[in-house]
This record gives C-alpha cells, structure tokens and sequence, in this order.
C-alpha cells in the first residue's frame, strides 16, 4: 500500500513539473520573414502573449526591422511547430496555409504552417491594435494598453 501511494505521488509530482515547465520556458524566435515572426513556445495565455510582445517589439524591430513602415504597419507573430514539406495532396490543406523559403531550391521542403497567435497593425505615432485569441487590445499613443 505505502508502495503505490509514493508512485502515486511520484506521477502527480512529475505531471505537476511539467506543466510549470511549459508554463515558464523562453519563447525563442525562429525565423523573420518579410513582416512575420515565426517563435517557437509563445505564452500560452492571452496576457502572456500581450506582454511578449510589449517586452519584445523594441528587440524585433532593432534586429530585423519588422517595421517598414512606421504610419501604416502590420506585423504577424505566428507559432513555430518545425519545418515540414509543402503537403501535396488534394485534403492537405491549402497552400496558402503554408509559408515557404526561398533557401530549399524550389522543392518546398522547409514550409511552415501559418499558425497565427498575434497579429499587430497600427501606426507608430498613434494607435495600435493588437489582436490576440479573437480580442483587440489597443495601445495608445501614451504607451497604455486596453481592451476594446
């Protein structure tokens, strides 16, 4: 009986630590294409992903210059789940699901599904309207951030 409780408290214990693990590990930005982000562990929560983007828009636009345009501007965060090759089957999905680079000489291998946690669109001197899980949160020129 002692036996099967402290296995018992073993599994809940390691349950519990992983789910703190995926709670808490770093995003990691992949790769940045043309005014998309693709990061692999985004936040799993709305504020999480808010406040990613509130401590990381600075680093983003200083590195890669995702901003190209700073009166009229849209910048996509998306999931990164691995590379994977461009289905070709009729059921596979769309091929503007996918996003493919150029590096793979035309053969479509190194694809990534279009996993869309973030979407900001705006103008650096005024509003910006920040859509995340189907909510619009707007920052304004004062730097505050609220739901619509």
């Amino acid at each position: 009986m002692f036996k099967y409780k402290r296995t018992v408290a073993s599994v809940i214990f390691l349950i519990i630590a992983y789910c703190i693990w995926i709670a808490v590990r770093p995003a990691k930005i992949i790769r940045v294409d043309k005014g998309a982000v693709f990061v692999k562990h985004l936040p799993m929560t709305t504020e999480g992903k808010l406040k990613w983007w509130m401590n990381n828009k600075e680093l983003l636009q200083q590195k890669y210059h995702i901003i190209n345009k700073q009166y009229n501007f849209t910048v996509t965060i998306m999931n990164f789940n691995g590379y994977e090759e461009l289905p070709k089957g009729v059921r596979d999905g769309s091929i503007d699901d996918y996003t493919c680079f150029d590096d793979t000489d035309q053969k479509h291998e190194k694809c990534v599904y279009n996993n869309i946690a973030i979407i900001i669109r705006g103008n650096l001197d005024g509003k910006q309207f920040i859509n995340i899980d189907g909510k619009t949160y707007i920052q304004k020129q004062d730097g505050k951030v609220e739901l619509k």
